[in-house]
């Protein structure tokens, strides 16, 4: 429950991101780079975010797959997490059941 808060959060901090710009020298790869940085900030604090300086200059359309990368890669990350932590939950079970014939 607490993930999915998170990620609903940085998913509205994210959102918050778009706006005009029109410098097309800005660099995606430190923009995206900046966005994970918030976006884990985000998970860990519940803080908005806003539009990062390395983002200006990034034109919306641009940023929206961005942030749908970001959004995509730590969604992965939290779901095997969740897988890992399951399947370290059933192992832990299976270590308590005895099958000893009896």
């Amino acid at each position: 429950m607490k993930t999915r808060t998170a990620v609903c959060t940085a998913l509205l901090a994210l959102a918050a991101l778009t706006g005009c710009s029109s410098n097309t020298e800005a660099d995606p790869a430190a923009c995206k780079a900046a966005m994970e940085e918030q976006f884990a900030e985000a998970l860990a604090s519940g803080k908005e975010g806003t539009r990062p300086d390395a983002c200006e200059g990034i034109d919306d359309k641009t940023l929206q797959q961005l942030a749908g990368e970001v959004i995509g890669d730590q969604t992965s990350k939290e779901l095997e997490k969740s897988l890992d932590d399951i399947e370290a939950s059933i192992d832990a079970g299976l270590e308590d059941v005895d099958t000893t014939a009896p």
